[in-house]
C-alpha cells in the first residue's frame, strides 16, 4: 500500500506536575530549593493515526517522518470496547507484524513482551526482527472493557533503515472468533519524545493541576503564607519545564509548609545543634518502580533529616525525561517520615545522568551531556556537580563528580582546598558515584585511588560513600590502600537502592582481604551522628538490619 502521513490536531490539557521535592545545596539550616517538573500545553505531543506505523518500506498507513537517525521507539494507546457474548475461558491472541520488538500493556500492566529486554532501566531490542509476516502471541485474558491498551514499539537502533508496527487483537473460543482491535485501526501515538509516566493507563501516578500554580511557604503553625518568586525553565531538551522556588531566611530545626497549588507538603530544616542527627544515603535508585518505591518508603520510615543520594538517580542517560517524572513522583509520595514530612535531598551525579552512561575520568564531556540533571537540580556552581555542604551542627559533606561530566584531575585542587579549610569541623564525609574500593562487581576506579584517596587520608575524612556497582560492600578502614584500624577510612557502598543487583564472587573476602563485607543485596544506609562519633546501619527495604559500622570522630 502507498504510505501517507495521517495527522489529527493535538489536544490541550492541564499541566501535569511531578514532585515537588526539596533540595539542599547550601545552608540546610536556613535555605532550601523546591523543585518540580511540569508538562504543560499539548498532551505530550500525542497524535492520532492508523496502524501500521513506520517508515522506510512503503507499506505504512501512518508514516513516522523523521524517525530515522533521531529516535528508536514509538508509543501507541487506544481505549478498547469488547464485543458482547465472549464466553468465559476464551483465548486472547495478539497478532502483530513488527520490526523489531514490542511490549504490550493493558490498564498499565504488562501483558506481552516480544523480543525486548530492559537494559539499565530502558527497553531495548534483543535481536533484529523483520516484519515479513503476521505472527501470533497469547495474551492473558480477559482484557478490560473500556480499558486502555498500550504498546511500546522498538526499532533496532536509531540508524535503522526502516520500522514497522501493525497490530490486531482477537479472541477465540470453540466455534467462534471476534476481532477486538482491528488491523489498521486508529491509535493515539507519540513519536520523538518520551511520554508522561501514566501513559499506559495507570491511575494515581499523575495529578492534573492548573498550568500557573501558586506557590507559598510558611513556618508550620503560622497564619500567613509567604510569597516567593517561581521560575520555570527548560528541562534539558524536553518539552517539560522545571518549576523552582528558592527559600531563604528559614528558621533552623523547624517544620516548614510549602504549598503548590492546593497541595501542601511539610519538610524540616536542619538543626543548629543536635545531640544526634541522622540521614540516609545510597545510590542507583531506579530500574523498576516497585524496587524504587519500596526503598524510598524505607528511607522515609527511617525518619532522617535528609537523604544523600549518590548518583544514577533516574537512569535517564540524559535522553528519557519521563524517568525523572517517575523519580520525583515516587520520592514525593513514598519518601515520607512517620509524621508525614517529605525528606530533603542532597544529590551527586552518576554515569546514568550523562549521555552514553560512561565513566570518563580523563575526557568527560562536560555539563552539556547532562543537561537534564543540571537543569533539574540547583548546584553551587553552574555546570559543576562538585559541592560542599556545611552543617551548623558540626559536620560537612563533600560531593564529587567521579568522571561523568567532569574530569577527576580538574576537581583535585578544589578538593584539597575544601578539605583543608574544614580541618576543624567535627566530622567530614565524602560522597561520589564510581567506587575506588569496590568488591569486584565492576572494576575499581584506580584514578580515584591515586588522585583523591591520598587527600582523604591527609585531611582525616571520616567516611566515604560510594555507589554504582549494584551490590552491598564495606571496606575495612583503609589508609594508603592498606588496612589501618585506627587511622583508616571505611568506604561504604556500593549503589543498590532500586536496581537489579549484581553477583558478588563467593570468595571475594579472600581475594580482597581489605573488604569487611560484600553481598548482592538492595540497601540503604541509615547514618547516625552523635558527640562521640557515627554509626552507619545497612538496611533492606523491609527494615531488616544486616550490617553496621561504628567509628569515633577523627578530630
Amino acid at each position: 500500500m502507498v504510505g501517507f502521513f495521517f495527522f489529527v490536531g493535538v489536544s490541550w490539557a492541564k499541566a501535569a506536575v511531578y514532585g515537588p521535592v526539596v533540595q539542599w545545596s547550601a545552608r540546610p539550616e536556613s535555605e532550601a530549593s523546591v523543585r518540580w517538573l511540569e508538562a504543560a500545553g499539548p498532551t505530550g505531543g500525542w497524535q492520532k493515526g492508523r496502524a501500521g506505523f513506520g517508515y522506510g518500506d512503503d507499506d505504512d498507513r501512518t508514516v513516522i517522518s523523521g524517525m530515522e537517525g533521531r529516535f528508536d521507539r514509538v508509543h501507541l494507546r487506544q481505549r478498547i470496547r469488547l464485543p458482547k457474548g465472549i464466553p468465559a475461558g476464551a483465548k486472547w491472541v495478539l497478532r502483530a507484524r513488527f520490526d523489531d520488538a514490542l511490549v504490550v500493556y493493558s490498564e498499565g500492566k504488562e501483558v506481552a513482551r516480544i523480543n525486548a529486554r530492559i537494559v539499565d532501566g530502558r527497553e531495548q531490542v534483543i535481536q533484529k526482527h523483520e516484519a515479513e509476516k503476521w505472527e501470533e502471541f497469547d495474551l492473558p485474558g480477559p482484557l478490560v472493557d473500556g480499558g486502555v491498551l498500550a504498546v511500546l514499539g522498538l526499532n533496532d537502533g536509531r540508524q535503522s533503515s526502516d520500522f514497522s508496527l501493525d497490530l490486531e487483537v482477537v479472541v477465540r473460543w470453540e466455534g467462534g472468533e471476534q476481532v477486538v482491535v482491528k488491523e489498521g485501526s486508529e491509535w493515539e501515538y507519540l513519536a520523538g519524545a518520551d511520554p508522561d509516566p501514566g501513559w499506559k493507563g495507570e491511575t494515581g501516578t499523575k495529578r492534573e493541576r492548573s498550568s500557573d500554580l501558586a506557590f507559598g511557604y510558611r513556618e508550620k503553625g503560622a497564619e500567613r503564607w509567604r510569597a516567593v518568586e517561581v521560575r520555570r525553565t527548560p528541562f534539558g531538551k524536553s518539552s517539560l519545564k522545571v518549576g523552582s522556588a528558592d527559600l531563604r531566611g528559614l528558621p533552623a530545626g523547624k517544620d516548614i509548609e510549602i504549598r503548590l497549588g492546593e497541595e501542601i507538603r511539610v519538610f524540616r530544616t536542619a538543626p543548629e545543634k543536635a545531640e544526634t542527627l541522622r540521614f540516609v544515603t545510597g545510590g542507583d535508585m531506579y530500574h523498576t518502580i516497585p524496587l524504587m518505591d519500596a526503598m524510598n518508603r524505607r528511607a522515609g520510615l527511617e525518619d532522617p533529616v535528609f537523604a544523600l543520594l549518590g548518583g544514577d538517580l533516574a537512569y535517564s542517560n540524559n535522553e528519557n525525561p519521563g524517568r525523572w517524572c517517575d523519580l520525583l513522583e515516587s520520592w514525593d509520595q513514598k519518601a515520607r517520615t512517620p509524621d508525614g514530612r517529605v525528606v530533603p535531598m542532597v544529590v551527586a551525579i552518576g554515569n546514568h545522568e550523562v549521555v552514553g552512561a560512561g565513566y570518563r575520568p580523563h575526557d568527560a564531556p562536560g555539563p552539556k551531556d547532562a543537561d537534564e540533571f543540571f537543569s533539574l537540580f540547583k548546584m553551587q556552581e553552574e555546570g559543576q556537580a562538585r559541592q560542599v555542604i556545611d552543617f551548623a551542627s558540626g559536620f560537612s559533606l563533600v560531593l564529587l563528580d567521579s568522571g561523568h561530566s567532569a574530569n577527576l584531575a580538574s576537581q583535585t585542587a578544589w578538593l584539597e582546598k575544601t578539605l583543608k579549610e574544614r580541618g576543624e569541623v567535627r566530622g567530614m564525609f565524602v560522597c561520589y558515584h564510581r567506587p575506588a574500593w569496590g568488591c569486584g562487581a565492576k572494576e575499581d576506579a584506580v584514578d580515584i585511588q591515586k588522585l583523591w584517596c591520598p587527600l582523604f587520608d591527609r585531611y582525616r575524612v571520616d567516611g566515604v560513600f560510594e555507589n554504582d556497582h549494584h551490590v552491598y560492600s564495606r571496606s575495612k578502614p583503609l589508609r594508603g590502600g592498606k588496612v589501618d584500624e585506627k587511622r583508616g577510612i571505611p568506604y561504604l557502598g556500593a549503589g543498590a537502592w532500586g536496581v537489579n543487583v549484581r553477583e558478588v564472587p563467593a570468595n571475594v573476602l579472600k581475594i580482597r582481604p581489605w573488604l569487611e563485607k560484600a553481598e548482592a543485596k538492595n540497601h540503604l544506609f541509615t547514618v547516625v551522628l552523635d558527640e562521640r562519633g557515627w554509626t552507619a546501619v545497612a538496611k533492606e527495604a523491609n527494615g531488616r538490619e544486616f550490617d553496621r559500622v561504628e567509628r569515633q570522630w577523627r578530630r
